[in-house]
């Protein structure tokens, strides 16, 4: 996968997921947005209904979930996918970073498939 990761360059990229993200600065109305593309590697292998198997995004910042995308994969099927996510707001108001996490299922308490806390989303200009 080409795209790069926003984490730390003395930390190796975790699992077969990328992250990339950025927190535009405020607007003429002085509204901000954070946008997160999730990149990776899926493959469906346990029947959660319909002949699919499903995963969770989640992007969380300060304890909430700020939004989630539920991505059904077909059984016995795999391929790349590439969640986009997104809040307005700024980040890190009271925690530093956002959370970004992948979870079995469709329920945001199943078991994580990938987690990433805390993640900085670059700044634009």
């Amino acid at each position: 996968m080409s795209d790069p990761t926003n984490v730390s360059a003395a930390e190796p990229p975790p699992g077969n997921w990328t992250v990339t993200g950025i927190q535009t600065a405020p607007s003429d109305d002085g509204r901000t947005r954070v946008e997160i593309v999730i990149r990776g590697k899926v493959e469906g292998v346990r029947d959660r209904g319909g002949g699919v198997d499903q995963l969770r995004f989640s992007v969380w910042d300060d304890g909430l979930e700020m939004d989630f995308k539920i991505v059904d994969i077909p059984l016995g099927r795999s391929g790349t996918v590439t969640v986009r996510l997104g809040f307005d707001g700024r980040y890190a108001i009271v925690a530093d970073g956002i959370g970004i996490a992948i979870t079995a299922g469709s329920e945001a308490d199943g078991e994580r498939v990938f987690d990433l806390d805390p993640f900085f989303p670059d700044t634009a200009p």
